[in-house]
């Protein structure tokens, strides 16, 4: 009898075993089917937004004083180093003649002085010396160029370009100029060049800004110029826009329920800096989208919205 009732206790353990084993793995299944890929969300919004065209530009000095030899000759002496600054008057080179230099006993009668075969080299203007090409004991020929004197005040913007944009070039109107570091200021298309680049096929114009103090010349930078504003727009961020590869095909995953996302095929306008503009669909406000975790979602997904 004992055997019997021992059996027993065995087929009903087994069969207690297998009942809480069948509703583990549905409880398991029920959250397996709840559950789904954490994203957050986010909802459309009203902007403004101005779209832009880049051209390259420069910056260079419009007032420059070229200093020449005035015969040939050796320099004897350089006054001046590169960056200093130079008064009109100031002497920058002494240079004596071949011969003189070879004898140095030379004495020619000019007029009623005696010319000792040296000459000194003054500059004209006021500036920076911003190039220095030869040195004491250079043989120099008559009318090469020694150095250049800049005048800082005349710094300036020179913007380059491409014809086939010229009519989106307006005199008198802002632009954005954006330095190699980042930096960024305002500036004022003023002026147009009558000529146009041989070989690069664009149009100068120039471009002043204000407080040029610590800009050099000779830089390559980027200019920035309005050409559309649109006030009051639909806009998302850009990090709730996917694309294809080619990037010809755009779209958004938007919830349906809590759980659901469905992907949504959208037509983009401007952007800005972080928003994008989206034409169609026509967004509501209260549209919920994805701004994270949408990346490799299917067309329709199971989702679960973090807070």
């Amino acid at each position: 009898m004992s055997s019997i009732i021992k059996l027993k206790l065995k087929y009903f353990t087994l069969i207690l075993l297998i009942f809480f084993y069948s509703c583990s793995n549905k409880d398991k299944g029920s959250s397996n089917e709840t559950s789904g890929t954490p994203v957050v969300i986010t909802y459309p919004t009203k902007a403004s937004l101005t779209d832009y065209m880049s051209f390259n530009a420069n910056t260079t000095f419009l007032k420059k004083e070229i200093v020449r030899s005035t015969f040939q000759g050796f320099i004897q002496k350089v006054y001046k180093n590169i960056g200093d600054y130079v008064k009109a008057g100031d002497v920058i080179f002494q240079i004596i003649t071949k011969d003189a230099y070879a004898t140095d006993s030379i004495r020619l009668k000019l007029s009623d002085e005696t010319f000792s075969g040296s000459v000194l080299l003054k500059g004209k203007t006021n500036g920076i010396l911003t190039e220095l090409n030869y040195n004491t004991g250079d043989f120099v020929t008559d009318g090469e160029q020694l150095a250049v004197i800049s005048n800082p005040s005349s710094l300036a913007v020179l913007l380059n370009v491409p014809y086939q944009h010229i009519n989106k070039i307006k005199l008198n109107s802002g632009c954005i100029l954006i330095f190699p570091n980042g930096q960024k200021i305002n500036g004022l298309i003023s002026k147009s060049l009558p000529s146009v680049d041989p070989i690069t096929q664009t149009q100068t114009f120039l471009v002043n800004f204000i407080d040029g103090a610590n800009i050099p010349a000779n830089l390559n930078l980027e200019i920035k110029i309005p050409i559309n504003v649109v006030k009051e727009t639909i806009t998302l961020p850009k990090s709730a826009i996917q694309a294809n590869e080619t990037l010809d095909k755009f779209w958004i995953m938007k919830l349906i329920n809590d759980s659901t996302a469905i992907k949504i095929p959208v037509v983009k306008g401007i952007e800005g800096d972080s928003l994008i503009q989206i034409i169609q669909p026509k967004l509501k406000m209260n549209d919920k989208i994805i701004v994270d975790g949408a990346y490799g979602l299917p067309d329709t997904a199971k989702i679960m919205v973090r807070k």
